[in-house]
């Protein structure tokens, strides 16, 4: 069952969504299945091998995290301010040791130096977490990025053809290194874009959050007609209402989606010239063979890419927010 990923627009955690959870976390457990070992193993190593003001802290954080595992792997939103302060009192004793450099092996030729958050994500096996992951959010019709909506993010075969976002920067938060609801389909350049900076855009949200679902709109600004139909000058990134809020500017800023969505003018100007010839023969013609409902918008969405006019269903193609919009403009318009 696919639940509607929804790119730009967020998720509600439901029963569906945390089935999806277990089966990411049940395959992630039988796959690595020594997480707590290795977690182990480096504590001790790196503890007594470094120097440190409080090398208990590090063995002490390690234990935490052991203990937790594998409820992080499915830890919810709404749970994490919990678990960052539970972590973060360990922090205060050594403040810098998630990013220290340090020795986490040693062979009689050679010592391996690395990040510690980076040898966490290791042990918790991250790598091995991201194809399953992968292989899940296919399953759930998670298909574009969750940012931008423009770049498909797929999996086959055990290959992702995507980065997964990590919403809290592992260098911070290793412990929701592979948690669920912290890793997010993503382009590589809404990535890149974003780092490690706070985003407002959590893909996952619990319903006590209270938080808006769907925050924004595409606004196509159409310039007069001047030949037989209408074209598409700008498509205005906005907040929900078609305004400007502290949200969609926020989002912009970090995205820079004007200018990527700059390229897909010729994407609104061809539905406006469809919905333009469109007249009620032709509706009834194509809803008939098409087996949809006769009306306008819904035959130019089928036109549009067999495109969903459902708001839950903005993850299965690219675009797909763009167009719906644009639909939905047109409708406002009194075209459709």
């Amino acid at each position: 069952m696919r639940i509607g990923g929804r790119e730009m627009v967020k998720i509600e955690i439901d029963d569906v969504i945390r089935s999806y959870a277990r089966i990411y976390s049940q395959r992630v457990m039988a796959t690595c299945d020594d997480v707590e070992e290795k977690l182990a193993a480096l504590g001790t190593f790196v503890a007594d091998n470094n120097d440190w003001k409080d090398k208990r802290a590090i063995t002490d954080y390690i234990k935490l995290l052991m203990a937790d595992y594998p409820k992080v792997l499915t830890l919810e939103p709404i749970e994490w301010k919990q678990y960052i302060d539970k972590y973060n009192e360990v922090l205060k004793r050594e403040p810098d040791m998630l990013t220290t450099k340090v020795a986490y092996r040693k062979t009689k030729k050679k010592v391996f130096k690395g990040k510690l958050y980076e040898r966490i994500i290791d042990c918790l096996q991250y790598a091995k977490a991201r194809v399953i992951l992968g292989d899940v959010h296919q399953q759930m019709g998670l298909k574009t990025c969750v940012y931008c909506n423009a770049i498909p993010t797929m999996s086959n075969n055990g290959e992702v053809f995507y980065q997964m976002d990590h919403y809290l920067p592992q260098s911070l938060y290793p412990f929701l290194g592979t948690c669920f609801y912290n890793l997010q389909p993503s382009c590589g350049v809404c990535n890149d874009h974003k780092k490690t900076q706070d985003c407002d855009f959590g893909l996952y949200v619990n319903s006590e959050q209270h938080k808006e679902l769907s925050p924004f709109r595409f606004v196509p600004k159409i310039e007069s007609l001047d030949g037989p139909y209408p074209k598409c000058e700008e498509i205005q990134f906005r907040g929900k209402g078609a305004n400007v809020t502290k949200e969609s500017q926020a989002h912009e800023e970090m995205f820079h989606i004007n200018n990527l969505y700059a390229g897909y003018k010729d994407e609104v100007s061809a539905l406006y010239a469809d919905a333009y010839k469109m007249n009620p023969t032709m509706v009834e013609v194509n809803a008939a063979c098409w087996g949809i409902p006769a009306t306008k918008e819904d035959v130019l969405a089928y036109m549009s890419g067999h495109l969903s006019l459902e708001e839950k269903d903005v993850h299965q193609k690219t675009l797909t927010k763009l167009k719906q919009d644009t639909i939905k403009q047109l409708k406002e318009g009194g075209v459709l």
